[in-house]
């Protein structure tokens, strides 16, 4: 079943092989993450594939990951944002999993690592970067054993918790979803993964049109649990051959639900 075979490919993986990446996968994935740019914006996006995974370790130990536990992994992606436009930190985390998706297909596990807490001159020295800022790191290599992948499914808010017709005083039932077919895309897609597993998204559905909101907006980590889940929906929206694209145009208002993107269904 598509919907259990992508979450399934979502895990993360915690404990790597020593091996480093071939020659081979080194140039498939820089050949990947090059026309990842391209699509979403070489002026706004650039994936910075780092070999030397002791060297990166060294660096980021103490400091990056959840409370300074930092992943240690043979190789590590580094997704360089080259400006502060709201809008390029949603399109870097939808290319992120994109790539995710791709690693997924070379065998090679991942994991996210929080930066956000690590100073400027330090991620500098780490990823070898000279301008914009790295907002996105991923742990990846082969995994120990990958037959046992971690994927924790923590408490989840209600469809009609996250998801409204029309407005925001009108909470969707499931006999709502289930009749335009998108039942099982939000059974699937509120398991995204986000920071601190707050699970801010909101969603407003209006006629055929498919709108994404944050709930009490709290910085740029935000704009990245969006764009994850905005490519959850993509992916298991295929189950009902919806593929239009997002038109991303944050705004920022400090209104409580802060629009991020609409999308045709």
């Amino acid at each position: 079943m598509l919907t259990q075979n992508f979450l399934k490919s979502r895990t993360s993986t915690r404990d790597f092989k020593e091996d480093n990446l071939s020659n081979k996968v080194v140039e498939e994935l820089n050949k990947e993450m090059e026309a990842s740019a391209a699509e979403h914006g070489k002026e706004d996006i650039k994936f910075l594939l780092l070999t030397d995974g002791d060297e990166v370790y060294q660096k980021l130990q103490g400091l990056a990951g959840y409370k300074g536990v930092m992943i240690k992994a043979p190789s590590y992606i580094a997704l360089n944002t080259l400006n502060d436009k709201k809008e390029t930190y949603v399109k870097a985390a939808y290319a992120t999993e994109e790539l995710i998706t791709k690693l997924n297909e070379l065998k090679l596990g991942n994991c996210w690592i929080t930066v956000s807490e690590v100073e400027e001159d330090i991620k500098k020295s780490a990823f070898n970067y000279t301008e914009g800022d790295v907002s996105i790191l991923l742990a990846i290599g082969y995994p120990i054993d990958d037959t046992v992948r971690e994927h924790k499914y923590y408490d989840r808010l209600a469809n009609s918790d996250l998801v409204y017709i029309d407005s925001f005083d009108n909470p969707a039932s499931d006999e709502d979803l289930e009749q335009r077919g998108l039942s099982s895309i939000f059974d699937y897609a509120k398991y995204a993964p986000s920071a601190y597993n707050a699970q801010p998204w909101r969603f407003l559905i209006e006629d055929d049109k498919l709108s994404i909101y944050i709930k009490d907006y709290a910085g740029d980590v935000n704009l990245i649990d969006a764009g994850i889940i905005m490519y959850y929906i993509d992916e298991l929206g295929k189950t009902i051959s919806s593929n239009s694209k997002w038109d991303i145009k944050p705004v920022v208002d400090g209104k409580e639900y802060t629009y991020i993107a609409s999308k045709n269904l």
